[in-house]
This record gives C-alpha cells, sequence and structure tokens, in this order.
C-alpha cells in the first residue's frame, strides 16, 4: 500500500525536525544529562511537529544507546517501538477520550511497570479537548505521576488549558516553519522520489502552508501525483491558486477604480472553478505585500515571492497611497469573513471588487461616516420640506451677554509631556482593537501612550499609526477602546513629532496635517476652557 508523504518522511531524530531549534536543542541537552522531566507540554500550531518530536522524545527516554541526545534507532527498545511490539508508549486522542472514565483507566494503567523499556510514556494529543472532570481527574497523576511514567501533552489551543496543567508541565512552544526551512525539506524530499522541483514552486507551497510542514508535504504529494516535475503552475492548477498575473490584473483594475475590468477578471476566475474564498484571501495577501513595501525599509525577507513578482508589485505599490492600501485589506477581510458564513462567495467577491473601485478614490470616507452622511442628507431634506417656525423675540442684552464666547487654545505640548505618565493598560487598547481590525492594531506595535490630564498622548516610531488617526471614524474607535478599557474619556495627542514640524505649534502633528487636508479635529472633548 502506499504511504503518503509526510508520514514517510516523518523525523525520526531530533536533528532531522525542521525549524524548532527552541525546542529540539533544549530536548537533546536534558536526555544527555539525564534530567527528564515528569509531563511536557508540547503547544504550537498544526503541523509544525508536536507530534514528531512526542514519538522521538518517547522512543529517547527509552534509548538504550543515545546519539548526541538523538535515539539510535537500532537498539532494541528503539526497534521495538518501531514496529509495535512493545507497548509502553500510549497514544491518546484527547477529541475522542475525554471523558472521567478515560482518564481514571489511564491512572489505573500508571500504576503498573513497564514491560520491555524504562519508562511508560503517554502521548495526550489534542489535550485541550478534556473535559472539566477529565482535567480534574488526570491533575493529581499529572503532578506526581510513578518514577517510571512519562506524560507529553499536545495541542494547538494552549489558552483551553487550566493553570493547574500548565504549572506542573515544561512547556515547548513550536514556532511556525519559515518558508525557506520548508522549501529545503521539500527539495530533500523531492530528491529522495526521483522528482523535480523548482525553488519558486517550493516557496509557493511554503507560503500556502502558513508554516505547518505537514500541509507542506501533502500539497507536495498531491502535486507529484500531477507532474514529476513541479513548478508554480502546477502547484497553481493543484491548489486552485489563481495565477498571480490575475491578481496584479485585479489589482490595477482597483487602483484605476475599472469595477468593469474587476468583473471580467472574476467572471474568468470563476469559470476556470477558482475558489472565491482563496481568490479573496490571495488578493488581502498580494496588498499585505504592497503595504509592507510602502512600509518597511527592506521588504524582501517579508515577501514570499519570485524577484520579477516583487518588482511589480513594488511598482503597483508605489502607485497607490498607503490609506487606500490599508483600507482594500480591511474591506477584504470583512469580505472574507462573511464568505466563512456561507454567503454565496461569488456574488460577495463581486459585491467586494466594485466596492474597492468605489471607494479606493476615497478611503477617508468609512461606512460609518458615509452613513451618518446619509441621514443627515435626509434630515436637511425633511427641514426643506417642513421649515420650522421661529418666533421672532426681542431681548435686550448687556455688553458682557454680547461678547464673543473665548477661543479654545490648543492644549501646551510642552507641559503635556512634561507631565505625561506611562499609560500601563496601553496593550489591552491595541488587543481591543484588534478586535474589530487586525491590520489596524498590527500598526500599534510598539507604540507607547501616556496619559497627561486628559489627554493620552501617543509615541511611535511609525508614522501609519498617525496616518490612520487622521481618520475621524479610527480616531473615534481608538477613543471608544480607551474609555472600555480605562473607564476614562481621553482626548488624543501625539507625545513627540518631527523636526519639520515647529517647535512652537501648539498643535498636534496629525492634527495639523488633517486641518490642512479638511479635516475637523477635535483637539479636546471637554467642555472647560484650556
Amino acid at each position: 500500500m502506499y504511504r503518503v508523504l509526510y508520514r514517510k518522511y516523518r523525523p525520526k531524530t531530533f536533528s532531522e525536525v525542521s525549524g524548532q531549534p527552541q525546542v529540539t536543542v533544549t530536548l537533546k541537552n536534558e536526555l544527555k544529562a539525564d534530567r527528564i522531566a515528569h509531563a511536557y507540554l508540547f503547544t504550537g500550531s498544526r503541523g509544525t511537529g508536536k507530534t514528531s518530536c512526542a514519538k522521538i522524545l518517547a522512543k529517547a527516554v527509552n534509548c538504550l544507546d543515545l546519539q548526541d541526545g538523538d535515539p539510535c534507532g537500532k537498539c532494541a527498545a528503539c526497534r521495538g517501538l518501531d514496529d509495535g511490539s512493545i507497548l509502553d508508549v500510549v497514544e491518546i486522542d484527547a477529541a475522542s477520550n475525554n471523558g472521567v472514565d478515560d482518564i481514571r483507566m489511564l491512572r489505573e494503567e500508571a500504576n503498573f511497570t513497564p514491560a520491555g523499556v524504562k519508562y511508560r510514556v503517554y502521548i495526550i494529543d489534542e489535550v485541550h479537548m478534556l473535559s472539566p472532570g477529565a482535567f480534574n481527574a488526570l491533575l493529581k497523576t499529572l503532578e506526581e505521576p510513578p518514577p517510571h511514567v512519562v506524560f507529553i501533552l499536545a495541542t494547538t489551543e494552549v489558552h483551553k488549558l487550566p493553570a493547574t496543567i500548565l504549572s506542573r508541565c515544561q512547556r515547548f512552544d513550536f514556532h511556525r516553519i519559515s518558508p525557506q526551512a520548508i522549501a529545503d525539506r521539500l527539495e530533500y524530499i523531492c530528491s529522495q522520489e526521483n522528482a523535480e522541483i523548482e525553488r519558486s514552486a517550493a516557496l509557493l507551497i511554503a507560503s500556502i502552508a502558513d508554516g505547518g510542514m505537514r500541509d507542506a508535504v501533502s500539497l507536495l504529494d498531491q502535486c507529484m501525483g500531477r507532474s514529476r516535475h513541479i513548478n508554480e503552475q502546477t502547484v497553481r492548477d493543484t491548489a486552485g491558486l489563481a495565477d498571480r498575473e490575475y491578481l496584479f490584473k485585479l489589482v490595477e483594475s482597483i487602483r484605476k477604480r475599472d469595477s468593469a475590468e474587476a468583473l471580467a477578471i472574476i467572471d474568468k476566475l470563476h469559470t476556470d472553478s477558482k475558489d472565491m474564498a482563496r481568490l479573496c484571501d490571495e488578493l488581502c495577501s498580494q496588498l499585505r505585500a504592497m503595504m509592507l513595501i510602502k512600509t518597511v525599509k527592506d521588504a524582501r525577507p517579508f515577501v514570499v515571492m519570485t524577484d520579477e513578482e516583487f518588482a511589480q508589485t513594488s511598482e503597483q505599490a508605489l502607485a497607490m497611497s498607503l490609506n487606500e492600501i490599508i483600507s482594500a485589506i480591511d474591506t477584504l477581510q470583512k469580505a472574507y469573513e462573511r464568505m466563512m458564513r456561507g454567503v454565496n462567495r461569488r456574488i460577495e467577491m463581486e459585491m467586494t471588487a466594485v466596492k474597492l473601485c468605489s471607494e479606493i478614490s476615497n478611503p477617508e470616507i468609512s461606512e460609518d461616516v458615509a452613513k451618518r452622511i446619509d441621514e443627515l442628507t435626509k434630515e436637511v431634506e425633511r427641514l426643506r420640506a417642513n421649515p420650522p417656525v421661529v418666533q421672532q423675540v426681542s431681548v435686550s442684552r448687556t455688553h458682557s451677554q454680547t461678547r464673543t464666547p473665548p477661543i479654545k487654545r490648543p492644549p501646551d505640548m510642552e507641559k503635556l509631556r512634561s507631565e505625561a505618565v506611562p499609560m500601563k493598560e496601553w496593550p489591552e487598547v491595541i488587543d481591543d482593537i484588534k478586535q474589530y481590525s487586525k491590520i489596524i492594531g498590527a500598526s500599534f506595535d510598539g507604540s507607547k501612550a501616556y496619559i497627561s490630564g486628559k489627554y493620552v498622548l501617543v509615541d511611535s516610531t511609525n508614522d501609519i499609526c498617525f496616518e490612520i488617526l487622521r481618520k475621524p471614524e479610527q480616531r473615534e474607535k481608538m477613543r471608544n477602546s480607551i474609555k472600555k478599557i480605562t473607564g476614562n474619556d481621553y482626548s488624543l495627542g501625539r507625545y513627540s513629532y518631527p523636526d519639520e514640524v515647529k517647535q512652537d505649534d501648539p498643535l498636534l502633528k496629525f492634527a495639523s496635517d488633517a486641518k490642512a487636508s479638511g479635516i475637523p479635529i477635535e483637539i479636546n472633548n471637554s467642555s472647560e476652557e484650556n
């Protein structure tokens, strides 16, 4: 029977595990020093090597002849565990064995000494699926197991584990594997299978796999079924991806606000049986690459594509403003979420394309602002149709009553900065922003905030933050998030500004820019005078 590649080429030693040195080096050192813990927790996204490392560790703790921390694969213990003749390594799927009775049975078995090896090892996969009762039943045994028992827990959702379980395990976090490491592994597998793969095709598979080696090898297996010489087109045909040339044309039609061309491209792709949700995701990734090119000095390491495609993407990025790109990404992400909820994907993609072609000319106007403008327009029409009756009343006023109200002046920025204290809730505010837009929230990563009186002053080396805060609707959402977290309503300001802004200018950098562009800015929301 044919054996799929991800099983055939599953790593048998820590040295063969790709992209997880922070895990493999530590485990090898512990094994060489004979410092074997009673419980391990492996956590990370799917396909990053958790189960493979668990199997290797289970074999290594019982190996009779360790080779620099790796199991030898030749001793009686290694051979017995490989062929299944030794039954002292037990793999449990917590997704289907998640009850209290299953854990009670495990506890009873754990009291028996292993038959043919030194340690009885329990590998509990998807451990977050255990019921609360099962966790409670496992707790005491996990804390003080018999000396011949080792537990290895694996999960993709570590946040669902009780703190009592986490505190009793050595935790190892598995990272997403880099595209280069995945591509190297795919090239090695192809060399063993008498197949050829182009480097660009291997990197494309790595990009699709999103850091998961198992997904990458499974897709490679499919590609080999189509052709023994694998290029980018082979990968695209197998995975149902749109040719990148279509993506460039689609971005260009959005930039030119040509909705007819965009709809024609979508119709062609739909006729070719391209999945619309995948197309939406690809287009979002393409715009992400453009955003990185616009904001990072050297974006090449962050973008997985050929040099020719990178040059073409750079050209398109220079032709669009950063606001347009971010607005388009935000719109596409909302469309993708709706597609995942079961709406007609083709219609949703077509609506999104028309919307992008219409809105890209003025990304400053969001849905909320447009809705508010529509409401105000209707109110004006109603008042014109039925003008209110105003009764004229003669009122005599004194000089003090008729004087011009005092003009509210902008705050003294030097004084605000000198009195500013760090805002400890700022990371929580950023997390709250990410709930409605991960892109906008990520723009504030690495920034700091300070509280000074009625103001929150934002400090960041990333000008995208202040590009975003120029938008009234985004500034209002930021203020709402701050009020939600802190319970106080603050005005927004900028902690520092570039040299080209006059130091005696009392306005904030983004406030003065917005004023020049005609966008109203609320410097202070208090009714008191400054």
